[in-house]
């Protein structure tokens, strides 16, 4: 009987994932006809320039700053040496163009007093609901390369995000500061704080201190698709990272909270953390009901997946990790793994129930490794190569 129990949650396990993606791919955005674009060029415009086509702007902040809600701005080849900020809706797209970051240091209000600084590219609020950012290369940030915070229905898509987080282990920034024992992270290179119903698709997130990082400091991120990317080479941090930060996660999910993600078909390499993880750090903290299917995940300095809840009065249940590979990760010192691992899985205190189903784990000492009061759905159907020294512990 226990074992028809099991297989009748693993398969109502498998009907929810269906659901959760129709569901999350009807809600994705969709780009509405907007008034006629604007143009950038780095080669022949002037900010004095009506931003037409044949008298384009020479920067893209100016091009933003007229633009009306709705607008399609269309940036030329070049490289762009600014920061730019966006707070209304609009749809940016770039055509072998690069923000380069350099040396920028500014930010807008209020989350400049909050610290956060120094990014390439800022899309904030809910007057930017809607916007869409796409085929732009943005580098050398101090902060993050794009920040998206505080808002919903957003796309960004097919972009190269690269060499930022400059200010790592300096006071540039406050996210660039080490937090007691935890080092700082500069935001890593694409980060959402605080969004719900976006989108992030079919970018290169590469050599950034971590790659995509999705966090509620400033409210829930929820309801996102995390999918197609590549998240390879961030040397310092994970290349998906969805921690909650905020200890009303819990109490209160309209406030805080990492929930209801979908995290698939994305090659997650060479990272020096895990190749996706959901962690609570402290108590209230909750990153739970995420989705993680289908993904590449190889050649990470920790696990492949990790779940991590660290204190009383957390939440890193529901998450389901679902048709993975994963490949040659390496130790996962928060689970107190000792070995290479493909999946982690540790609470310090509080039960966890997850989904952990047909996942193909190859070159790795443990193939799942469990810490802690856990409850493990679907453990059994996972597959293993012969390169996997022991299954699980």
């Amino acid at each position: 009987m226990a074992f028809v129990a099991a297989h009748r949650r693993l398969r109502a396990a498998a009907l929810l994932t269906g659901v959760a993606v129709a569901a999350l791919s009807l809600a994705a955005p969709v780009a509405a006809a907007g008034p006629a674009g604007l143009y950038v060029s780095k080669h022949h415009g002037s900010d004095t320039n009506p931003c037409t086509h044949s008298q384009p702007c020479l920067t893209i902040s100016h091009a933003v700053s007229v633009a009306p809600a709705g607008a399609t701005i269309l940036v030329g080849k070049g490289t762009y040496h600014e920061q730019v900020s966006i707070t209304k809706d609009v749809t940016l797209k770039g055509k072998h163009a690069v923000i380069d970051a350099t040396g920028q240091t500014g930010g807008i209000e209020p989350l400049a007093s909050m610290g956060i600084v120094g990014y390439g590219l800022l899309v904030f609020g809910p007057g930017a609901s809607g916007t869409t950012i796409e085929g732009l290369t943005v580098e050398h940030a101090l902060g993050e390369g794009i920040l998206v915070a505080g808002t919903s229905k957003v796309s960004i898509e097919d972009n190269t995000v690269r060499l930022n987080d400059q200010g790592l282990n300096t006071t540039a920034t406050f996210e660039c500061q080490a937090q007691g024992a935890v080092p700082g992270d500069c935001g890593e290179g694409l980060h959402f704080i605080g969004v719900t119903w976006s989108r992030i698709l079919d970018n290169v997130v590469e050599n950034n201190v971590g790659g995509i990082l999705i966090t509620d400091e400033i409210g829930p991120s929820a309801h996102n698709v995390i999918a197609h990317n590549i998240a390879r080479n961030n040397k310092e941090d994970c290349g998906i990272t969805l921690p909650s930060h905020n200890a009303m996660a819990v109490s209160d999910p309209t406030k805080a909270g990492v929930y209801d993600n979908l995290v698939i078909d994305n090659v997650s390499e060479g990272n020096g953390g895990a190749g996706v993880g959901m962690f609570a750090p402290f108590p209230g903290t909750a990153s739970y009901d995420n989705w993680v299917i289908d993904n590449t995940l190889r050649n990470n300095g920790e696990a492949g997946v990790g779940i991590h809840a660290h204190a009383p009065g957390q939440n890193v249940s529901g998450n389901v990790i679902v048709d993975n590979r994963i490949s040659g990760n390496g130790v996962d010192p928060d689970s107190g793994s000792g070995h290479p691992t493909g999946i982690a899985l540790f609470s310090a205190a509080v039960p966890v129930t997850v989904v952990v189903a047909d996942n193909h784990i190859a070159n790795e000492y443990w193939g799942v490794f469990r810490n802690g009061p856990l409850t493990i759905i679907g453990l059994s159907t996972n597959h293993y190569a012969t390169s996997v020294t022991h299954h699980v512990n």
